[in-house]
């Protein structure tokens, strides 16, 4: 879960869509969250299929683990 801080960091970082201040390009904000949360994603996905694959078999499941994600 992000933060309200991170939030709005993320939201300085998105261009200005050229009407009123304050406004922003949406698709680029939600760009710009989906790259901060990807890795996050990416390990918490990773984990998962660790332990899956350790409950079938512990030496691939430690070898999957050994990768990164």
């Amino acid at each position: 879960m992000l933060s309200e801080d991170m939030i709005k960091q993320i939201f300085f970082y998105v261009e200005n869509t050229g009407g009123p201040v304050g406004e922003v390009d949406i698709f680029d904000f939600a760009r710009k969250i989906e790259a901060v949360l990807t890795p996050t994603i990416k390990l918490q996905e990773h984990q998962r299929c660790v332990k899956i694959v350790s409950d079938l078999n512990p030496e691939v499941g430690k070898k999957l683990h050994s990768l990164r994600p």
